[in-house]
């Protein structure tokens, strides 16, 4: 494949990240529709979208263990709870979304995966260094579906 052909296909898959990643964010405002944008649509729009490019359809047999994943609540008053309830989520994110790497032996982008979300939901997800909530959001959806989504391509 050309150079040119990689790179107007990384971009293509770089804007379903951030489709994906707008529904994550807008799933967690209040009166924007609710839940099933994080949890159902965006799962849904990432997997037709990987299955474009790979071809795997294995991808849809990861479809639900990622809306089971999403449905994780990871809120609570109590700031030790909050911590074990991010930590959990983004353990099971990752590990969700990474199930097409592990089968196809690309452990290390799992373990990228997998580590990665984990942090970033304690780190991001309790202190929120970017001082509104949209925006941790959004960059945690992004986070979601950006390493699985890059790493997918036809065998």
């Amino acid at each position: 494949m050309s150079e040119k052909k990689v790179f107007v296909r990384t971009i293509f898959k770089l804007l379903l990240v951030v489709i994906c990643a707008v529904l994550y964010s807008m799933g967690g405002m209040a009166g924007m529709g609710g839940k099933w944008l994080r949890r159902f649509l965006a799962p849904g729009i990432y997997a037709v979208g990987f299955f474009y490019f790979t071809r795997d359809w294995r991808v849809f047999v990861q479809m639900p263990i990622i809306m089971a994943s999403m449905c994780l609540g990871y809120g609570s008053a109590s700031f030790w709870v909050k911590i074990v309830k991010r930590l959990i989520f983004g353990l099971s994110a990752g590990i969700s979304t990474s199930l097409l790497n592990y089968i196809k032996r690309n452990y290390l982008l799992v373990g990228i995966q997998v580590v990665l979300l984990a942090g970033l939901y304690v780190a991001v997800g309790v202190w929120n260094p970017f001082k509104y909530a949209r925006t941790e959001e959004l960059f945690l959806g992004v986070m979601i579906y950006l390493i699985p989504m890059l790493s997918g391509e036809k065998a």
